[in-house]
């Protein structure tokens, strides 16, 4: 008999516990706050995002939806999200999440801020589009969204690209270059040499570029860059500033002197357009001490922007400014101009390149500088 009860207990009790474990599973997953995420398995943001969410139990800790944008449906879905909230064409992307009527957007606003506005959020449904559309509504508020940051502007790049074109050891190759194959094969056998060479000196830098610009983007950049690429602008205005009164004193913002016979023996051997552009490609590795760092400055900039798309349309422009002075010297010899005299020219000029690009880059410290203050 007594069997008999402990068995009728054991089913009464079994079940009792099993139907109280899940309610309270239910009443746990209900009050956990929720979240909506929208990622990119190719993305490396979103790939550093979901590293952070997952060393720090954040997908255990709050309950958040994650759709993968590689489907275009969940891309349309995103975007009536960004709608919702006004957000313009240009300014979506992706990792971004959704919680109470709020958007975080971009890596660094996700891991610096998620935690610390979720805690403060009514985040107790997950967030749609036109539940994100009435609550703005009822509050009668503009769009919560964090304010983006601005676009490079196209002429401090266009000016940073100048200083870069401007500098005095640039030309200095490429007169050298051109005054060795006008003594070697004439004036047409020059032209193609000079194009050439310009063309080698654009990919090679186009390609550095894009190469500098992964490897800063794979790492968390601070909030404030600005700043820091601001500093680094306004010491390159200085070292070239002064080169105007102390040339040559300590160190020159051009190719370092115990490098130059090395160089000049490069372009002495070239005689055809094939040379030109091989000598291009390895000339472009002695110019980087003197014509990289407004180059870092602006690249600086687009990695804390983090839009690759415009990067690299960004970069095409930057770098045919770099080359133009190339192209319009090669034209000039081409025409009639002499060597000797665009030599003569240069360094009767040094100082005055010099104080140009010091004034640029100082104008461009100030204003990352200001843009932040």
């Amino acid at each position: 008999m007594k069997k008999i009860y402990l068995a009728l207990l054991f089913l009464i009790l079994v079940p009792a516990s099993v139907f109280a474990q899940t309610k309270s599973s239910n009443q746990t997953q209900a009050a956990k706050k929720k979240a909506v995420y929208f990622y990119n398995e190719s993305c490396l943001h979103c790939q550093k995002v979901n590293d952070y969410f997952t060393a720090n139990g954040i997908y255990n800790e709050y309950d958040i939806k994650k759709y993968e944008t590689s489907d275009p449906k969940n891309v349309e879905y995103l975007n009536q999200f960004f709608d919702a909230l006004g957000v313009q064409p240009d300014k979506r992307g992706w990792p971004v999440i959704f919680f109470d009527d709020k958007m975080l957007i971009g890596d660094q606003d996700i891991i610096g801020n998620f935690v610390k506005d979720m805690n403060v959020a009514d985040a107790s449904r997950f967030p749609t589009p036109d539940s994100i559309k009435t609550d703005m509504q009822k509050a009668n508020q503009p769009m919560p969204a964090k304010k983006p940051l601005p676009n490079v502007p196209i002429p401090l790049l266009i000016s940073a690209a100048f200083v870069d074109a401007s500098n005095p050891c640039a030309l200095a190759v490429l007169i050298l270059l051109l005054a060795t194959v006008i003594a070697a094969g004439g004036r047409r056998r020059a032209l193609l040499s000079g194009l050439a060479f310009s063309l080698a000196i654009f990919a090679s830098y186009f390609l550095m570029g894009v190469g500098l610009y992964k490897a800063i983007t794979a790492f968390s950049l601070p909030k404030y860059i600005s700043l820091a690429i601001g500093i680094l602008s306004i010491l390159i205005g200085l070292a070239n500033m002064k080169d105007v009164f102390w040339y040559g004193k300590y160190f020159v913002m051009e190719v370092p002197l115990s490098w130059r016979p090395k160089m000049q023996s490069i372009l002495k051997k070239v005689a055809s357009p094939i040379g030109a552009l091989g000598a291009g490609f390895v000339v472009s590795l002695f110019l980087v001490p003197c014509s990289s760092g407004p180059y870092v400055v602006i690249l600086g900039l687009l990695a804390e922007r983090v839009n690759t798309g415009r990067t690299l349309s960004l970069l095409v422009l930057y770098n045919f400014v770099f080359v133009l002075p190339m192209l319009i010297i090669t034209l000039a010899m081409y025409f009639g101009s002499k060597m000797g005299k665009l030599e003569h020219w240069r360094k009767k000029n040094l100082r005055i390149l010099h104080l140009v690009a010091g004034a640029v880059m100082l104008f461009i410290g100030a204003y990352l500088i200001y843009s932040w203050l």
